[in-house]
């Protein structure tokens, strides 16, 4: 999400989420729904793009039908319960859903809005949100000057630059006031920030559920005895102890306790070896088993703790990082057979877990698509599209967490922990972090004191 964190800046969607995670009006200035299919959408009036042109319905039903139909979208299963987009004038849309869908402006969250007839590789930003790109240099820095004509007004901070790279992210950098804020503050370095006038910690609880994934089509480990006994080899909490220094909880499902479609009943499972190795034999692994676990760079510590946790049990563990893209690749087509990663349900509701990664691939409607662990079964899938047509609420979380239970009885993906998001900030930088994790620079303002 850190890159939806970054175009948050430069483009806006039809809602937004405040700082809990509660719905707002963005782009779409109101809303009604003359029936349970129906969405009618009115559109702030004023608002311009970044060149100028005035934000119309045509512009949100051309940004809408591109998220759906964009080779490379990642939000197509978001849009997957709308049926028909309607432009009824130039401030007004319509949604039809193919059945009651209550959590749809959740969902349109992430939908962002870009002018009408915009390439299908936009090289060149134009948005409607408080800042304008100014300069791109080669991925290493985004500089952003605020939008004079967006409708809130000008942001705080007039200009902005985002730096990506171990260069810039260095608490060195935050104390010679080089830096005003680290999205990602290393564990190891709170003490230093603690320690340092200049700077203060913050963190908050997060959304991503760290895990172990497992292609459900290639043995041993599509064995569900070999799956269990994974499960009950994990020490979680000491996991979380060493790995996160505290930062965190252990999880034993795959949302976070602020997900609609949470399960309080579901703690983490304790760690049983004696059930673990005895399960192994059961499935003809009385010698254990060699497995390759593959994940992104950076993350080779907490795969050899894990692992050293699970060659107690005979399952012996090398871990191979892969680049983003090579890992991409790999898992989409069916080649990791054992992940160590992260997933999150960034709308607030386990549907994004649910549609998109685990319900069975090649469904027309758009469920399944990030589904690369090839789960299939289809008591989840009924569930999943049962809960999607339910619009009272506390019947459609009661479905949510049935299909909770169904997956995590049969842990194609075996949660981990969820780490909290820690940050470092100079103190003249009045800022507080969001549930969402998202770093939205319009949200930040330097001290009166500090200015002068």
């Amino acid at each position: 999400m850190n890159t939806f964190s970054v175009l948050g800046n430069i483009y806006e969607g039809l809602t937004a989420f405040d700082a809990d995670m509660q719905v707002q009006p963005a782009l779409a200035l109101r809303w009604e729904n003359p029936d349970d299919l129906t969405w009618r959408i009115h559109l702030r009036p004023g608002v311009r793009f970044h060149d100028g042109r005035p934000l119309t319905a045509a512009d949100v039903a051309f940004s809408l039908n591109r998220a759906r139909s964009h080779p490379k979208s990642r939000v197509a299963y978001y849009l997957l319960a709308i049926r028909e987009i309607r432009v009824l004038d130039d401030l007004t849309i319509e949604l039809t859903t193919e059945r009651p869908y209550p959590i749809l402006l959740n969902k349109l969250r992430f939908v962002l809005i870009v002018p009408r007839g915009s390439p299908p590789e936009i090289r060149h930003p134009v948005g409607t949100g408080p800042y304008r790109l100014v300069r791109s240099s080669g991925g290493a820095k985004l500089e952003l000057r605020a939008f004079e004509g967006h409708w809130r007004g000008p942001a705080p901070e007039a200009e902005v630059q985002i730096l990506f790279g171990d260069a810039a992210n260095t608490v060195t950098a935050l104390a010679g006031g080089k830096v005003d804020l680290l999205a990602n503050l290393p564990l190891g370095d709170i003490p230093l920030v603690e320690a340092a006038p200049c700077c203060r910690v913050a963190s908050r609880t997060a959304l991503a559920v760290a895990y172990l994934g497992v292609l459900m089509t290639r043995r041993p480990l599509a064995d569900l005895r070999v799956r269990r006994a994974i499960d009950l080899a994990l020490d979680r909490r000491a996991l979380v102890e060493r790995l996160l220094r505290g930062q965190g909880n252990a999880v034993g499902q795959l949302v976070s306790p602020q997900v609609f479609g949470y399960v309080s009943d579901i703690e983490p499972i304790e760690r049983n070896v004696e059930e673990a190795r005895r399960l192994l034999a059961q499935a003809g692994l009385a010698r254990g088993l060699d497995v390759v676990l593959e994940t992104t760079p950076g993350r080779a510590a907490e795969g050899e703790m894990i692992g050293a946790q699970l060659a107690e049990v005979g399952v012996r563990v090398t871990v191979a990082e892969r680049s983003w893209e090579d890992l991409n690749t790999r898992r989409s087509g069916g080649q990791v057979s054992f992940l160590l990663g992260g997933i999150a349900s960034v709308s607030g509701d386990a549907s994004d877990v649910f549609d998109g990664y685990l319900h069975s691939r090649g469904d027309a409607r758009g469920y399944g698509q990030s589904n690369f662990l090839r789960y299939e079964n289809p008591e989840f899938d009924s569930l999943v599209e049962r809960s999607g047509q339910i619009a009272v609420m506390g019947q459609r979380q009661a479905i949510l967490q049935q299909a909770m239970r169904v997956a995590m009885a049969d842990l194609p993906m075996i949660p981990l922990w969820i780490a909290n998001r820690v940050y470092a900030i100079r103190r003249e930088i009045e800022w507080q972090p969001r549930l969402d994790g998202m770093v939205y620079a319009y949200e930040m303002r330097r001290s009166s004191d500090a200015r002068r």
